[in-house]
């Protein structure tokens, strides 16, 4: 069967109680294709809710993710989709471009879904760069308790679990899931010495004005094994990291 294509206005439509009966019929191969302009991205918890209730089985960035040219606020949404899609197990097409005073950014990115290519400009041979997340499943996730947050980074270079209690910390970890100024998460002098603690550990990104928080929320176990590189005998082996 061929893959049907879909928008994020048809996904809507499917995942609204008027399109449930319609959204069964819909064939398991759909594509969910979308564009890389920020204005044209849903919110990445939006489509978190969406897709489990429609059969989608990828989704597809339409073009290559630019990052070299995209403005800052597109590349933190996208980099919010890439982690709710690892989230919830779906599947992700997508190319990567960066300059190469960008090279810096794949260590913090690719315990997200692999693109599928990654251009470097102005680099005279081919780039060649090992994405992590193709190879280890589970570099980078968190958990949600009551009143903390427990964080496991099993990068090589970190490798340490976290547990952040602290509710200014907190809520600029949960305020920036979806991508947001840097202005928004530092009003007051707490909240920016939480947020450049968070920078410091790793767990958000800032990219110019904007930041994202990088932790993939782990919703159950195992997730997202294909889509972030591992299978399930090797989830298999690490099931004892997360309980419930």
């Amino acid at each position: 069967m061929m893959n049907a294509l879909m928008d994020i206005g048809e996904l809507r439509t499917r995942a609204s109680d008027q399109g449930r009966a319609s959204a069964r019929s819909w064939p398991r191969a759909a594509t969910l294709t979308l564009g890389t302009n920020g204005a044209e991205l849903p919110p990445a918890t939006e489509l978190a809710e969406l897709l489990p209730r429609v059969p989608v089985a990828r989704v597809q960035l339409a073009e290559s993710a630019d990052f070299s040219a995209l403005p800052d606020r597109a590349i933190v949404r996208i980099t919010a989709l890439l982690r709710e899609c690892s989230s919830i197990g779906a599947g992700v097409i997508w190319s990567l471009i960066l300059g190469v005073e960008q090279l810096d950014l794949i260590p913090q990115l690719d315990h997200l879904p692999a693109p599928d290519t990654i251009t470097v400009l102005e680099e005279r041979s081919p780039f060649v760069s090992k994405w992590r997340s193709s190879n280890n499943f589970g570099l980078l996730y968190f958990r949600k308790g009551p009143k903390y947050l427990s964080v496991v980074d099993q990068r090589p270079e970190s490798s340490r679990r976290i547990i952040v209690e602290d509710p200014a910390m907190m809520d600029v970890f949960l305020q920036a899931l979806e991508g947001c100024a840097w202005a928004e998460v530092t009003r007051t002098p707490q909240y920016a010495a939480a947020a450049r603690d968070l920078v410091n550990m790793g767990l958000l990104l800032c990219v110019g004005d904007q930041c994202v928080t990088l932790p993939v929320h782990m919703r159950s176990w195992p997730i997202g094994a294909v889509l972030l590189g591992g299978t399930l005998a090797s989830a298999g082996k690490k099931s004892g990291d997360v309980k419930g």
